[in-house]
Parts: structure tokens; C-alpha cells; sequence
């Protein structure tokens, strides 16, 4: 039986493949977000993005960085292999 937004998750895992091919370890979430909306029909916006991201086991926070003397953070993403 296929999960709920199953094709919004295949999306971002689209993403990280394509990254992945061009030797990116780890994606930033402004890389993952600009590539679903220039590659997808409709787009993706930064709070769904973040939801689908913390809630799926298989895509892990590795860093997160702040641009010091702003309250600007950026977080970077691995997408370990998912095993069925």
C-alpha cells in the first residue's frame, strides 16, 4: 500500500540523486528547494519542504551552520539508502 505524498517524497529523492551524481555529499536545504521548484510542475514551499525532511526517517540533518552576527541558519541533508 503506498504512503501518504508519496510522489512529493520521490521528488526530494530525485533531488538527491541528482546532487549525489555531480559528487555533492551533502545537499543545503536552499539546494534542495531551488532544484524541486525548477524541475517539479509545482513547486514545494519551505515549510512543507522542512515537514517532509524531519519527518522521514531516511533524510538526516548532518550540520547546521549561522552566519554570524544574523539569525540566518542553514542546515545540510544526507539521504541514507532505503533499504525494503
Amino acid at each position: 500500500m503506498p504512503r501518504r505524498y508519496d510522489r512529493v517524497v520521490k521528488n526530494i529523492e530525485k533531488a538527491f540523486t541528482a546532487y549525489s551524481q555531480t559528487d555533492i555529499s551533502r545537499v543545503s536545504f536552499a539546494q534542495l528547494k531551488d532544484w524541486i521548484n525548477s524541475n517539479t510542475k509545482d513547486g514545494i514551499s519551505s515549510p512543507r519542504l522542512a515537514s517532509f525532511l524531519r519527518q522521514r526517517s531516511h533524510f538526516k540533518c548532518v550540520e547546521r551552520t549561522r552566519t554570524i552576527g544574523t539569525n540566518l541558519t542553514e542546515t545540510y541533508w544526507v539521504m541514507e539508502e532505503v533499504t525494503v
